[in-house]
């Protein structure tokens, strides 16, 4: 194990998760030119945050088959698991879209003003099979990881981001659709194509696993088992992404709440971009921390990684480059622009949280712990939502808040994720052994 290794493992994930982040505002420089685009982008944000929020429960389905999927027995015990659960995700999906749920929602729990609920109604019904289509794609993709191809992410990711950019413009320069329903079309159709790619490109890693026997020295993995490990994941996803919802009711209290509400969603695009290095990295250290030596290489690898991050969005939100690309490439409405960097400057260290969080969850996961990741997650929510609702009481700046609550909710969930790994580090070094034996 090198430096080098890690790196090139490393940056297909990083590159995919990247090219992912470029979507939303490439979609969004499309809505912003769009009639009523304020309503429009707020829509958007809600309809993508809410189905994302509805697929919570599968996202976390690659860290499981890469982490649970070692032969026939384990794979055919968790492809049914991921049937069972986009079952559950899609059947939410409808009733969302299709129920007076949406307003209940939107309306009643978050507090959004009602013509944007509107202009969102139409994208949540165009989405209905986006959640499914995605936990069949990370399902495989885990195992597609596991085998090492990681450059068949990046691929797949790149053909998203095409198709859903081609998509947006298209529909944007020859249709009247609303901005919202353009980018959901955008959004449905381009994941629709990396799943195809996706369910191509990993057969062959699909066969090696169905032609692997379990070893005679170890049970079958059980139902039981996979739920253990994966309902923190999932939970852990849930409240990560109910964070986001917080914000927005927040947000819709501020007295330029229509702005907020735009902005939003522009902030949290160029947040994730920042943070994709840093959210790709669990998948490499669940992969390759099999030793004590790889893993002394892997914990400095990420610090090096968090602090480049954090020093790319420091310099990003404290120059000119923001209002180049804020204004300039995404087109954004110049009332909304000072917010956008107002965030931004608030959250220069999200990047750095996030790689270091994605290091001990992996840790965790390969100890087998993940109760811990979820719980450290769910005191980070309610540290992020008190000190946002906190903060607009006391008339900060609503967006100004949402990153300072972030920052905040990142640190403490940090904090008890690395304790955790302090008094858990005996089961990393079974975790080791048990690799070295396989191995």
């Amino acid at each position: 194990m090198t430096y080098r290794k890690i790196l090139l493992f490393w940056f297909p994930l990083a590159l995919a998760w990247l090219m992912m982040a470029l979507e939303a505002p490439w979609v969004q420089g499309v809505i912003s030119r769009k009639p009523d685009s304020e309503t429009q982008l707020a829509a958007f944000g809600l309809v993508f945050s809410l189905s994302i929020l509805i697929e919570t429960p599968i996202i976390m389905l690659l860290a499981t088959s890469n982490a649970l999927a070692r032969d026939r027995q384990s794979y055919q015990r968790l492809w049914r698991f991921m049937l069972a659960i986009n079952l559950c995700v899609g059947g939410i999906a409808v009733l969302m879209a299709f129920t007076p749920l949406l307003d209940l929602y939107l309306g009643s729990v978050l507090n959004i003003p009602a013509h944007i609920i509107e202009a969102a109604r139409p994208g949540m019904k165009i989405m209905i099979c986006w959640g499914a289509f995605i936990g069949y794609r990370r399902f495989h993709q885990g195992i597609v990881i596991r085998f090492g191809n990681t450059h068949y992410v990046g691929i797949g990711t790149a053909i998203r981001v095409l198709v859903s950019g081609s998509v947006a413009v298209a529909l944007g320069a020859i249709t009247n659709i609303a901005g919202a329903q353009i980018g959901a079309l955008a959004l449905a159709i381009s994941v629709l194509a990396e799943t195809a790619y996706t369910h191509i490109i990993s057969r062959p890693d699909v066969r090696r696993l169905l032609d692997t026997p379990r070893q005679a020295s170890l049970p079958d993995l059980t139902y039981r088992q996979v739920l253990r490990f994966h309902i923190p994941l999932a939970i852990t996803s849930l409240v990560s992404f109910l964070i986001y919802p917080a914000i927005e009711r927040g947000l819709a209290n501020t007295p330029d709440a229509v702005q907020s509400l735009a902005a939003w969603p522009v902030l949290m695009s160029i947040m994730f971009a920042t943070r994709a290095g840093g959210m790709a990295y669990q998948e490499v250290v669940i992969s390759l921390d099999n030793s004590e030596r790889n893993h002394r290489l892997l914990r400095n690898f990420t610090l090096r990684l968090g602090f480049a991050l954090s020093s790319f969005m420091l310099v990003f939100a404290f120059t000119p480059l923001i209002s180049i690309y804020v204004g300039g490439v995404l087109g954004v409405p110049e009332a909304l622009r000072e917010l956008v960097e107002l965030g931004a400057q608030a959250a220069i260290l999200v990047p750095l949280l996030t790689t270091l969080q994605s290091y001990f969850r992996a840790l965790l996961m390969l100890s087998q712990r993940t109760a811990t990741i979820y719980q450290a997650i769910s005191l980070g929510f309610v540290t992020t939502a008190l000190t946002v609702w906190g903060g607009i009481a006391l008339d900060m700046p609503g967006i100004m808040a949402a990153a300072l609550g972030l920052t905040l909710g990142q640190l403490l969930e940090l904090g008890i994720l690395y304790f955790a790994y302090r008094r858990r580090k005996a089961d990393l070094r079974l975790h080791w052994q048990s690799a070295v034996a396989a191995a």
